[in-house]
């Protein structure tokens, strides 16, 4: 069976490491409280065909279960998903950081400067029938939820009619999803002061050119900066597509899937957006990067079901099994 993972991380490679950008977006207070996970309290809930299972109480186990099938939402309408397109069964743990280290495997530890506070913190995996993702709770107010967005976001990315595109992409939506806050009754907001990061200038900007290129393309390790600059410009590109009106965002949909697959951009531009690629670069270059995304999806998401109380050693065979099955259990 053909797996698209997160857990088994090779050496880091240039786009990999374009994740740890922005740091004011993406980090999330992981170290915070320390307790033995028997006093900790645990919730299975089930809604369409999402199960959870949540460390906390019954409000936040409720709220986790409303993100997700937001954010299964969001990705629909985001990446032009055909209305023939169905998810697999997902399977997910929002638990403290303690449990999940204890259980899974992880790439060591990054002595960057700019790091990414989710990476080593989160696991997803995707099967053709299944998606697990774990991921902890983070403690600063407003960001409990970060680390479970990106991670389920990656998984998201990875359904077949995203799957081939660039990998710059791929880093720039997670980022976008990761920033995202999603609330009733299905709307998404992401603020545009999350694309006005202090580290790169205006004139450092990638042109398209330079990323948006093959998804099996070998790329270059680079110093930091330049990684910074590449994040940013990545970012940039999916705060683009994101404001656009449905019809642009499936037109890019196309054309992203071109390139990936092969296809020269200065083509696709022209086959799929009917631009050259110096008008497609002057579009991109011009974007105002500090407007709001402000959207509201039609798709009606369903009443929370009653979440269940289980117990702890419940959490632990299970996550146990998961993990034996994805060959990634610490050792």
């Amino acid at each position: 069976m053909k797996k698209t993972s997160g857990m088994h991380a090779p050496p880091l490679t240039s786009w990999r490491q374009l994740r740890r950008f922005l740091p004011h977006l993406l980090a999330i207070a992981l170290g915070a409280v320390s307790h033995d996970v028997a006093a900790a309290t645990y919730w299975r809930v089930q809604q369409s065909e999402i199960t959870m299972f949540v460390e906390g109480d019954k409000g936040t186990a409720k709220r986790i279960a409303e993100t997700a099938l937001r954010l299964q939402s969001a990705a629909r309408w985001l990446f032009s998903w055909p209305e023939s397109h169905r998810e697999p069964p997902v399977l997910i743990f929002a638990v403290d950081e303690s449990l999940l280290r204890r259980t899974f495997q992880y790439p060591a530890e990054s002595s960057t400067a700019y790091v990414d506070y989710t990476a080593g913190h989160e696991s997803w995996a995707r099967t053709p029938s299944l998606i697990v993702v774990a991921a902890s709770m983070g403690y600063r107010k407003g960001e409990e939820l970060r680390s479970l967005q990106h991670a389920y976001g990656e998984a998201l990315l990875r359904a077949e009619p995203s799957h081939d595109w660039p990998s710059c992409v791929h880093v720039g939506m997670s980022l976008l999803l990761t920033a995202a806050e999603l609330t009733p009754p299905n709307h998404f907001y992401v603020s545009g002061e999350k694309l006005s990061g202090p580290f790169v200038m205006p004139r450092d900007i990638w042109n398209p050119e330079r990323f948006l290129v093959p998804a099996d393309t070998q790329q270059k390790r680079m110093p930091q900066w330049e990684l910074d600059q590449g994040a940013y410009s990545c970012l940039r590109l999916s705060f683009i597509i994101a404001s656009a009106v449905p019809e642009q965002r499936t037109a890019f949909e196309r054309m992203l899937t071109a390139v990936g697959r092969g296809m020269p951009l200065r083509e696709a531009t022209m086959s799929e957006l009917q631009q050259t690629l110096p008008e497609f670069t002057a579009r991109y270059r011009e974007f105002n990067p500090y407007q709001d995304i402000q959207l509201d999806f039609p798709d009606e998401i369903p009443v929370t079901a009653e979440p269940v109380q289980i117990t702890p050693e419940e959490v632990q065979v299970l996550m146990g099994k998961v993990c034996s099955r994805m060959n990634n259990c610490r050792k």
